[in-house]
């Protein structure tokens, strides 16, 4: 159970994460598009210059936690199914 409550605590984190990284990144894409603004690489486009410039950090923290969550939801599950059999 506890290992369940864990897993569910990473993949809510995770999403967090993963919401204020594209949150920030489309904020900060608006600076980069205006009249005055930046500029942006337009092998990326707006968008994608801004995730760039945000920094990957975030989105692979998130998926980081995310696949431990994960790992401990299917791990606790599969104790339970073992505990039942027995």
């Amino acid at each position: 159970m506890k290992q369940l409550m864990i897993g569910l605590t990473c993949l809510l984190v995770s999403a967090i994460l993963y919401g204020s990284a594209l949150i920030t990144a489309a904020i900060y894409s608006r600076l980069l598009g205006e009249t005055d603004g930046l500029g942006w690489d337009s092998r990326y486009g707006i968008y994608g210059t801004a995730i760039r410039d945000v920094g990957a950090f975030p989105l692979v923290l998130a998926v980081i936690t995310a696949i431990t969550g994960i790992t401990l939801i299917v791990v606790s599950i599969r104790k339970n199914i073992q505990v039942g059999k027995d």
